[in-house]
Formats: structure tokens, C-alpha cells, sequence
């Protein structure tokens, strides 16, 4: 299983393997992705809407067997979007360049 990210932003899309990590509570929100994750470099205000629109398109195989027979069902996706507002992006600077 896979999942390809496209942030909305107009930065690269992003693939990443497995299902990635569950959230729960007492999770930092600020911790990177333990296996993959996106950092929004810009606010969403400038986009028409003030929003990304953020999609996911899930990749998975299915295999099947019973009744004396199997198979499977490769190349199966799925895909939904929603709109992320994104209010503000901070900048960190260790000194002058």
C-alpha cells in the first residue's frame, strides 16, 4: 500500500509507503512525521479561496482466494481532498547571513 500526497501548494507530490502513523492523543503537533510528512513554507491567503486543497490518493492490491481459486485486483485507489487553511508560517533565524 501506498499513498501519493499532493499538498495543493504547488509543491512536488509526495509518496509515501505503508499507511503511515495513527494519530493519537498526546501526540506533538509540532514533531516531524515519524515516515513522511509535508511542511506548508506559505500561508494559504494568497490562493484563491484562502485554502489548499489537499489530496490523497490511496494504492493498494487485493488478493483473494477461495473456492479452489484466487487472484488478485492490482492497481486499486481510492482518492478524496479537503481544504486546509493554513493562517501562518513561521520563520526561525540563527543570526545573519
Amino acid at each position: 500500500m501506498s499513498v501519493t500526497w499532493d499538498p495543493g501548494d504547488g509543491s512536488a507530490l509526495l509518496t509515501c509507503t505503508g499507511a503511515g502513523t495513527p494519530w493519537h492523543r498526546g501526540l506533538d503537533p509540532k514533531a516531524p512525521s515519524p515516515d513522511c510528512g509535508h511542511t506548508f513554507a506559505r500561508a494559504s491567503d494568497f490562493v484563491s479561496g484562502g485554502v489548499f486543497t489537499v489530496t490523497a490518493t490511496a494504492h493498494w492490491r487485493v488478493a483473494w482466494h477461495g473456492a479452489g481459486q484466487a487472484g488478485a485486483f492490482p492497481d486499486l485507489m481510492s482518492t478524496a481532498a479537503v481544504a486546509v487553511q493554513v493562517e501562518e508560517v513561521q520563520t526561525v533565524s540563527d543570526g545573519p547571513t
